[in-house]
C-alpha cells in the first residue's frame, strides 16, 4: 500500500552497503554469468523494420521447475533479412535450446509454445532426461516473428503445497458465523516459497454466499499470530477459496498475479494454490488467499475510532443477500440499481460491539456518500473532490477485461476513505469467480434501471461496469472527459504488457496445476482441459473488442488526447508573433527562436506521470508545475517526467529560452513505465543499478529519481532497487 500515513524507518548506512554487495554480486551473475547473450538485431518486443539485413535471435520463457541449457550442434542465433512480419533466414543451420526440469517438475508440451505447428520444428527427448527443441532454418525459408518470439516452454508440478485443517468439530457443523477452533499444517510441493513450512492453531469458519451453497465450501482462516504462508506477506487472517463453478481453478488466480501491480490501485490481494484436506479428508484444489483488511501489507491506512471519526475506512459496496443485517456494519446506499437493495458495509475499523462508535461511523458516512453521489450525478460540488479518477479508472479497466457480474460496483467492490481526505481510492479486486465469461447473468433490474444497456457477462462485448446498473461509473464515463480519458490511457498501457501477461499466464498455470488438479477434477467432475480453453478463447474475444472500444494507437496518445480534453485550457502564448514554427498536431510543439512557453491544465491522480520529449538546439527549457520551476534542461535530445505527488489540478509550463526548440509526445503516463530509471522503454538492470545509486547518494537525477520510486512513498531506497532488479529479472510479477 503506497498511501500508507506512517514515514518509513530511516536505513542506516550499513544496511545500504550490504544491500549494495547484493544488488552488485546478483547484477554481476545475471550479465556475465548467462550461457547466451542477446547480442545485436532483433529480438522480442523489438518492433519490425522493412527489408533490414539482421540477427534473429530467440529468447525462450521458460517457467519455474526449467532450466535452459545449450544444446550442441544448435545455436539461438542466426542471420538473415527482416521483411515485414516475416524473417527470411539468410543460412541454413539448427535453432534449438535443450531444456532440464527440477525435482519434483516436468515439462507439459500440452501448454508449451514452440514453433506451433511447424514442420520444421522438433522436440526429442535426450540421454539427460531432459528435451532437446530444434528449428531447422533453411537459407531462403522464412518464419512469422511472432512464432520466433512466441517461444513458451511451462512445467507441471508433480505436487501442490498441502494445507492440513483439523477442526475441532467436523466440518458438516460449521457456519459462516462463528469461529472453531483449528490446527493448521502446511506442507510444500514441488515450489518453493521462503516461507517454508507452517504448523500452528488458530480457527475456521465458513465464508461466501453462493459458494457457501456449494459441496466445495470456502472457509476464512485465522491464525493465533502472524505468519507468512506460502510467501504471502504476514497477516492473521486468510481464506481458501475453492473456485467450484470454474474448471480453469484460475480465475482469481489470473486476476491477483495478473494485476498485482496495477498502476494506481496500490493493493492487490496475494494468494497461491493448495491442496486442501480437512479433518485428514481430501478436498481439492483451493486458493490460499489473504483477506482483504486494514493491515501495514494490505490496505494501510489510519483507522478512524471514536475520538477522530473523519479518519480512515475500509467499506465495501454491496447488495443485500450478500451481507447479515445483524452482524455487519451497514448503511444506505444513495442508489438503487441492481436486483437487490443496494448498501454499503463497513469493512474496518471493526466497532467491537461498541454500538456507540458504530452509530457514530455510520451518521459519518452516510451523508458523505449522499454528498458523493450529489456531485457525481448531480453537480452539487466537483465530483473531482470525492473521486479518485486514477484508481476508479483503474479499477474500471480490470472489472470491464474480466467483464465480472459482480464486480460493477455491485458487489466485493472495496474502497477506502483516508483521513482529512474526502476522496474515495479504489482497493483490492476481488472476488473472480464468475468473471471472464463463465456465467451468463446480466445486472439488470426493470424497475431500477435500463435494462437495455445491461449485457449477458460471458459474451465478449458490450460494458459491464459503464452501464445503468452501476450509475456512478456510467456517469462518469459519459460526462467526465478526464475519466474516459484515464481509462483508454490505463487500457492501453496494460495492452502492452499486462494483459499479454495474462494470456501467457494461462498456459503456465495451466502446466502447473495439469498433474496435481486430476483428484480434485474427478471428485468434482470438472473438465480442466476444456475449461482452461475456454477461459483463453473467451478474453481474446474480450480483448479483441475492447480494443476497438479503448485502444490508443501508437503516436495518438499525444498532446490533444491526453491533455487537451474538451474543455482543458490547453494555450500557447508569444512575446513575438510567429514564436512557433507550424501549428502544433496530435502530439509536436515546435518552437522556433525567442522566448515564450507551451501551458496546459491536466487533472492528474496520485503517482500520474506527464513524459515529453524534447530536442534543444540552443538555449534552455524549463518545466514550471503551479507556477515553481521543477526541472531544467540544456542543450541536447531527451526526456522529462514530472510525477504527481498527490491527486488533484495541475498547471503545467514549458518556458523557453534561446535559439530552438522541439517538444514531442507529451501525455499522461505515455511511453513511461514505473521504475524505467532510464526512460529507454523497458525495465532492465540498467534500471536496477541505477536506483541502486540514487539510493546510496552517489547520482543525482531528478527524473530517474522520480520513477525509481516503486514504493511511492517519495523516498528511493534499496528495496526499489530490488524490485527493479526483481522485475527486470523476471522472477516478481
Amino acid at each position: 500500500m503506497k498511501r500508507s500515513s506512517a514515514i518509513k524507518a530511516f536505513r542506516s548506512r550499513a544496511a545500504l552497503l550490504l544491500a549494495a554487495v547484493f544488488l552488485l554480486t546478483a547484477f554481476s551473475a545475471l550479465l556475465g554469468g548467462s550461457a547466451f547473450s542477446a547480442g545485436s538485431g532483433v529480438k522480442a518486443g523489438d518492433k519490425p523494420r522493412e527489408d533490414e539485413n539482421c540477427v534473429l535471435t530467440l529468447s525462450p520463457r521458460l517457467s519455474e521447475g526449467l532450466s535452459l541449457l545449450p544444446l550442441e550442434g544448435a545455436s539461438l542465433s542466426i542471420q538473415g533479412l527482416l521483411t515485414g512480419d516475416h524473417f527470411i533466414f539468410g543460412e541454413t543451420a539448427t535453432l534449438g535450446f535443450s531444456v532440464s526440469a527440477d525435482e519434483g517438475w516436468s515439462w507439459c508440451p500440452d501448454y508449451s509454445v514452440f514453433f506451433k505447428d511447424d514442420a520444421r520444428a522438433a522436440v526429442t527427448g535426450n540421454q539427460d532426461g531432459g528435451y532437446d527443441f530444434r528449428f531447422y532454418a533453411v537459407e531462403g525459408e522464412s518464419v512469422l516473428l511472432s512464432a520466433a518470439f512466441d517461444i513458451r516452454i511451462n512445467a507441471a508440478a508433480e505436487s501442490l503445497p498441502r494445507l492440513y485443517i483439523d477442526a475441532s468439530v467436523p466440518f458438516s457443523e460449521i457456519d459462516r458465523e462463528h469461529w472453531v477452533d483449528a490446527e493448521f499444517r502446511l506442507e510444500l510441493g514441488s515450489k518453493h516459497f521462503e516461507s517454508g513450512e507452517y504448523e500452528g492453531s488458530g480457527s475456521v469458519k465458513g465464508r461466501g454466499n453462493s459458494s457457501w451453497n456449494t459441496q466445495k465450501k470456502p472457509y476464512s482462516i485465522k491464525l493465533e499470530s502472524k505468519k507468512s504462508l506460502l510467501d504471502i506477506p504476514k497477516t492473521k487472517k486468510y481464506a481458501i477459496i475453492p473456485s467450484y463453478y470454474d474448471s480453469s481453478y484460475m480465475r482469481n488466480y489470473l486476476t491477483y498475479k495478473g494485476f498485482a501491480d496495477m498502476i494506481s490501485i496500490w493493493y492487490v490481494p496475494k494468494c497461491e494454490f493448495v491442496e486442501v484436506y480437512l479433518n485428514g479428508e481430501y478436498r481439492g484444489v483451493y486458493l490460499l488467499t489473504e483477506r482483504v483488511d486494514i493491515e501495514k501489507t494490505k490496505v494501510d491506512i489510519e483507522e478512524a475510532d471514536m475520538d477522530h471519526i473523519t479518519d480512515g475506512y475500509l467499506i465495501e459496496k454491496d447488495v443485500r443477500g450478500k451481507f447479515s443485517f445483524t452482524d455487519d456494519v451497514w448503511f444506505n446506499c444513495p442508489y438503487w440499481a441492481n436486483q437487490a437493495q443496494d448498501y454499503f458495509t463497513i469493512k474496518a475499523p471493526d466497532p467491537d460491539d461498541d454500538d456507540e462508535f458504530k452509530q457514530a461511523m455510520i451518521d459519518y458516512l452516510e451523508p458523505f456518500m449522499q454528498r458523493v453521489h450529489d456531485a457525481i450525478m448531480n453537480g452539487q460540488g466537483d465530483y473531482r473532490n470525492y473521486v479518485d479518477i486514477a484508481s476508479w479508472a483503474d479499477i474500471t479497466v480490470l472489472q470491464e477485461l474480466c467483464k465480472n457480474p459482480d464486480g460493477n460496483f455491485k458487489t466485493s467492490c472495496f474502497m477506502y476513505k483516508l483521513e482529512n481526505d474526502d476522496h474515495l481510492y479504489m482497493t483490492a479486486p476481488w472476488d473472480f469467480d464468475f468473471a471472464y465469461g463463465l456465467v451468463d447473468w446480466t445486472n439488470a433490474d426493470e424497475e431500477h434501471n435500463d435494462v437495455d444497456d445491461c449485457p449477458q457477462a460471458n459474451t465478449a462485448d458490450g460494458f459491464m461496469t459503464l452501464n445503468s446498473s452501476s450509475p456512478w461509473l456510467l456517469k462518469l464515463w459519459n460526462d467526465c472527459p478526464e475519466f474516459a480519458e484515464a481509462v483508454k490511457c490505463y487500457y492501453t498501457e496494460y495492452r502492452r504488457g499486462v494483459i499479454p501477461g495474462i494470456l501467457d499466464m494461462i498456459d503456465e498455470q495451466a502446466a502447473y496445476l495439469s498433474s496435481a488438479v486430476l483428484p480434485d477434477a474427478e471428485m468434482w467432475n470438472r473438465n480442466f482441459t476444456s475449461g482452461v480453453r475456454r477461459l483463453r478463447n473467451w478474453l481474446n474475444g474480450r480483448i479483441a473488442w475492447l480494443d476497438g472500444e479503448w485502444l490508443i494507437e501508437d503516436g495518438e496518445a499525444g498532446l490533444d488526447e491526453a491533455l487537451n480534453i474538451e474543455g482543458g485550457t490547453i494555450s500557447f502564448e508569444s512575446e513575438d508573433e510567429g514564436f512557433f514554427a507550424g501549428v502544433r498536431d496530435a502530439k509536436l510543439v515546435g518552437i522556433a527562436n525567442g522566448s515564450g512557453e507551451v501551458s496546459c491544465g491536466v487533472t492528474l491522480g496520485r503517482g500520474d506521470f506527464v513524459r515529453f520529449e524534447y530536442n534543444l538546439t540552443g538555449g534552455a527549457l524549463t518545466l514550471l508545475v503551479n507556477g515553481e520551476a521543477v526541472s531544467a534542461y540544456e542543450d541536447g535530445a531527451g526526456a522529462g517526467v514530472f510525477r504527481a505527488p498527490e491527486s488533484g489540478e495541475y498547471a503545467l509550463t514549458w518556458r523557453f529560452e534561446g535559439e530552438g526548440c522541439l517538444l514531442d509526445e507529451v501525455g499522461v503516463n505515455f511511453g513511461t513505465v514505473l521504475g524505467d530509471c532510464d526512460m529507454s522503454g523497458q525495465l532492465s538492470v540498467s534500471d536496477a543499478i541505477i536506483a541502486l545509486r540514487l539510493a546510496m547518494g552517489v547520482y543525482e537525477n531528478e527524473n530517474a529519481y522520480l520513477l525509481a520510486d516503486i514504493s511511492g512513498d517519495g523516498e528511493v531506497t534499496v528495496s526499489d532497487a530490488i524490485t527493479l532488479l526483481r522485475l527486470a529479472m523476471g522472477i516478481m510479477q
